[in-house]
Formats: C-alpha cells, structure tokens, sequence
C-alpha cells in the first residue's frame, strides 16, 4: 500500500505517518469486512478531524448576507432563486472547505448525546445579526438538530440531520444523509422543505479521502413551487468534478423559470428562461464563508463542542495520535455510563436534552408544515425524496 494518495489531482499530496500506517491498513480491512452502518467503528486517530460533527451545522451559516436575502425576494420565484442560491453557497463549507485547506477529508468526532454548539454572525443595520444554536439530539441513531435565525430579516431554518454510512467498492463509504431541514419566512407566511445529499468518500486505502456528493435534492416551497438540484460526480453538467445543476419549476408541472449550473465548490451561473438572460450565481472561490463568532471556552459550559473536546483537540494538533485515543475514549466511556445510569432509571435520550426538544407533528407549526411539504414532495417526485430517520422525528427549540 502506497503512503501517497493518488485518488485525484487536487491539492497537495498527504503522507500518512509511518507509526499510523499499520493502523490504517487494519481500520481499511476492517472496514472491507463490516456490514451494516459503520458509524460505531473507531476511526484511526490520524484520520480523526479536530473538531466534532455538531459544528459543522455552522456551514448553514457561512453566508449570512445570503441567508438573509432569502426574503427579500419580490417574488415567490424569486424567493426561491434565493433559497437556492444560499443553499449551493453552504455545500463548499460543508463538504470541500476541509479537502481544500488540508488536502484531504477527515473524521470529525462522533457528537455524544446531548452535545451543543452555538455561535453568532453579527450583521450590520440592513441584515442584523445570526444566531445558530445546535444540539446532539439522539446518540443511537446520530442526530443533531439545528435552528439558524435572522430575526431582523425575518428568516429562520431549524431541522435535524443524521447519517447512515456503509462501505463501498473499492475502498469508499456511502453516506445517507438522513432528515431534513424547514426554512420560514414568516413576512409572507412561507415555509419551505429542504432535503439533504448523500455524500460519496473516496480515497480511503491511500489515507487522503475526499468527499463528492451524488444523486438529487430538493427545495419545495408551500408557494407550490420546486427547486430540483442533481449532482455529478463526474463533470456530466459542466465538465468539472463537484458539478450541479438546478431546475426551478411549478411543482405540478409547467416549464422552468429559473435554472442553475456550475460547480458547487466553485462557480455557477443563474438563467432566467422568460428573458434568456444568464449571469454569475455563486462562486465559492471569491465568495469565502464567514467564520462565526464562538465564546471563549472559559465562558462555555462542559457540553459545548470547544470545551468538550479540547484535549483530544489539542493531543491531534500536536500530533500525539496516541494521547488523542487515550482522551477520546475517557470521553465515549462516560457517555456509555450515563447511558447505563439513564436505562436503570426508564429514562429516554431526550431526558437527556436542555437546547431542542421532540414534538408531534400536530402540535407544532413548522411540524405541520412539513407534513403538509412532504406529502406534496412525495406526491411529485416519489418516496424516494426524503431519507427520514425510522422515527421521523420532529425537533424544535425548546419554548
């Protein structure tokens, strides 16, 4: 097996440490060998991440000013234009930015249940500031719940997200991505689904993977109109890797009023069919993501992820791979005890919960609201829309 990674040209080559390749070569075999989810295997601790899982739901975030023209668009068509627009901007964050600056994907840490995470984009008069608050929601299966919000300009997208990953020919994992995200405009009364992608990682046997994304997406808004986003992972749309393109379109049929295309961790363009005009959509290289405002850890309490972390965060900076194991183990440990204590007492996960809570869809309006968008979605592109958690819960800020 070759230290070096060959998997693409991008970025620069990744030499595996000469004391971690024997763990690499037996994390790859057992992976070859696992069936069923693989999200309780322990990772090598020199493809871990330094930070957790729960913190990447701040790439919703990465473009405030984004997020906040969602409702600034005269028109139901145009809200939706935006609406996609802020969506292709958060995927370069979420899924390339790490590739990018490090030459290769890494393993964020497993969130433990109850785990949260907030930070602040602070805005100016016209956008306002906003706020994320994320918690770890459910530890078996991994959820996170999330609730991003701009009051000022009237915005606000709350959801959870799970994942369900297995191994892949030759030497990849497949990741479905389950659960989904409701974002509102409460000015005009609109709510609007978002489905997540599934994620394709590849390049596992020379230690240096990267993550495409495959298949479809979709954003419906209650205006009846619907946002349909397909992946390729290999150029078909543009030529590129990391290609989409989008159609905008009433959903019970019609023709596209808008559509998009390019590369989501690069540039795209934007057509407007009735005029034929086409111009620049988002382009990740110029447009860079906001870093968040985060507390400082003596300001956190002990479930927040900086402050939960920070041993096994500081142990894989310095590259003491071994103390990183030791660290994050004495953490998944304590977590198995409280989980133990929990059962003994008849308690559930969500007892466990101090940021978001589980609610029915009855009784809640953005619950109602994505019943009401997912039979529409189901209606109008199949079941297969939506990779819903077996539960199919519903999670929410706590009142």
């Amino acid at each position: 097996m070759s230290s070096k990674d060959n998997f693409d040209d991008e970025g620069p080559a990744v030499e595996v440490p000469a004391e971690q390749k024997d763990s690499l070569r037996s994390f790859i075999s057992t992976l070859a060998q696992f069936s069923g989810d693989l999200s309780s295997l322990t990772c090598p601790s020199f493809l871990l991440s330094s930070v957790s899982l729960l913190e990447y739901s701040q790439y919703w975030g990465d473009h405030p000013k984004l997020f906040a023209a969602i409702s600034k668009g005269e028109t139901p068509e145009d809200r939706l234009l935006n609406a996609t627009k802020w969506f292709i901007s958060t995927l370069y964050g979420s899924y390339s930015s790490r590739s990018t600056a490090a030459g290769m994907e890494k393993k964020p840490y497993n969130p433990i249940l109850g785990e949260q995470y907030f930070a602040q984009w602070t805005g100016d008069e016209e956008t306002g500031d906003t706020i994320l608050k994320a918690e770890q929601v459910s530890h078996h299966p991994p959820i996170m719940g999330f609730h991003l919000e701009n009051k000022k300009a009237g915005v606000i997208l709350e959801g959870h997200c799970g994942q369900k990953s297995r191994y892949a020919m030759p030497a990849g994992i497949d990741v479905s991505q389950t659960g989904h995200a409701i974002l509102t405009l409460p000015e005009f009364k609109e709510h609007y689904l978002i489905t997540l992608p599934s994620l394709n990682i590849r390049g596992m046997v020379t230690g240096r993977p990267s993550v495409e994304l495959s298949g479809t997406t979709y954003i419906l808004s209650s205006t009846g109109l619907l946002a349909t986003i397909e992946y390729s992972t290999r150029g078909y749309f543009s030529g590129e890797r990391h290609s989409f393109k989008a159609t905008l379109k009433p959903v019970d049929g019609g023709s596209a009023f808008y559509t998009a295309q390019g590369v989501w961790s690069g540039a795209s363009n934007y057509t407007n069919v009735k005029k034929n005009e086409t111009a620049l959509f988002f382009d990740a290289d110029s447009d860079k993501g906001v870093p968040p405002e985060i507390k400082p850890q003596t300001e956190m309490n002990a479930l927040e992820s900086h402050k939960l972390w920070s041993n096994v965060t500081n142990a894989i900076n310095a590259k003491d791979y071994a103390a990183a194991s030791r660290e994050k183990t004495q953490i998944e440990e304590a977590q198995r005890v409280l989980a133990r204590t929990r059962k003994e007492k008849g308690e559930t996960q969500a007892d466990a919960l101090s940021v978001f809570e589980l609610v029915s869809e009855d009784n809640d309006d953005t619950g109602k609201a994505f019943a009401s968008l997912k039979e529409k979605l189901i209606d109008a592109v199949g079941a297969k829309a939506l990779k819903e958690d077996d539960t199919k819960p519903h999670w929410r800020l706590r009142q």
